[in-house]
């Protein structure tokens, strides 16, 4: 049991469960002229590869399989465990969960009505063949990014991923799904808080690369000479963030292959994302822990949003709102 969690990251019952969740999609029927690959050699392979981030070549060795087979078997296990994103990654809906949601954050941090953490992550690929500048970042590497919202434990409620490195955080926010929804208010309504005489939405908690709306708070920048009210948000913003840099560190320690140059190709890779992501999930609702030393965050929090679009009104108020509740609580 321990060699094989150390090898596979996971438990063998969530191995198993793996196994059970995309199975009937990758089971393939005997012939008479050969007998199928069993369901857990096909789950097995693509295990090792996102676990230890060695070559197809190698991956297939250790199960048995010619590298093309594990190739073929290593694609369609990602491309199944991408149809699990909808049930295992998604926002909450109901006023019910979001207050669970926020129930969660108030344990670690007095700012209130949070209920999520929003940061970016970079993930070293080969360099695409077309503009390929554009995936060359401000670390000079390249690679994709990737956007994701955790709730308290460091669950995925959103992930976007397959960005161009180059691209900021405050960019990569905007053109995703879940900044429309948000502007529309088709999620983040309700139920919301009155504070002071200001009507405060559900909140997303970002780090100085991200804009002020009225739906996402980020800390005031550190310039030396903020109040005393002002440090005293940022260190409460600081401890419901932290959340978002640890789902980063444990989904890259579990699946090594997203800390080491992703050898896919450019149109695959934020498919491998997402199912690390989702397999994250999957590990963290089954109470699959790892002894896994998480990895460090590469956040961007000394460099300032860029692309805030356009001015809202209110959002001032509501940040003054929170500073003031936080200063008296």
């Amino acid at each position: 049991d321990f060699w094989w969690k150390e090898n596979f990251r996971i438990s063998r019952e969530t191995f198993d469960h793996i196994c059970h969740l995309v199975g009937p999609n990758i089971q393939k029927q005997d012939t008479k002229f050969r007998d199928a690959i069993s369901v857990p050699k096909r789950v097995a392979v693509r295990l090792w590869r996102l676990a230890t981030g060695e070559s197809y070549r190698s991956c297939g060795i250790m199960v048995g399989l010619a590298k093309r087979t594990a190739v073929k078997c290593c694609h369609e296990f990602v491309q199944e465990v991408c149809q699990l994103q909808e049930e295992y990654i998604k926002f909450p809906e109901t006023a019910e969960e979001i207050i669970q949601k926020i129930r969660g954050f108030n344990k670690k941090s007095k700012i209130p009505n949070v209920v999520g953490a929003i940061d970016g992550s970079h993930i070293p690929i080969v360099a695409p063949k077309v503009n390929h500048e554009d995936y060359f970042n401000r670390k000079h590497f390249y690679s994709m990014l990737v956007q994701g919202i955790v709730d308290s434990s460091g669950l995925f409620l959103s992930v976007a991923a397959g960005f161009p490195g180059s691209l900021h955080d405050s960019r990569m926010l905007r053109l995703t799904n879940f900044y429309w929804a948000a502007e529309d208010e088709t999620i983040l309504q309700g139920p919301t808080k009155d504070l002071g005489g200001t009507v405060v939405r559900p909140l997303v908690v970002g780090d100085t690369a991200y804009p002020n709306r009225p739906w996402l708070i980020r800390p005031f920048k550190q310039t030396g000479r903020l109040s005393r009210e002002k440090v005293r948000f940022n260190k409460e913003i600081a401890k419901s963030r932290i959340v978002v840099e640890h789902a980063y560190g444990y989904t890259k320690g579990r699946w090594s292959i997203l800390q080491k140059r992703l050898d896919e190709a450019s149109e695959r890779v934020p498919d491998t994302i997402v199912a690390c992501c989702v397999l994250h999930n999957i590990c963290l609702l089954a109470n699959d822990n790892t002894e896994i030393d998480p990895v460090d965050s590469d956040d961007d929090d000394n460099i300032d949003g860029n692309d805030v679009g356009p001015p809202v009104r209110d959002v001032d108020e509501v940040v003054q709102a929170v500073v003031r509740y936080v200063a008296e609580n």
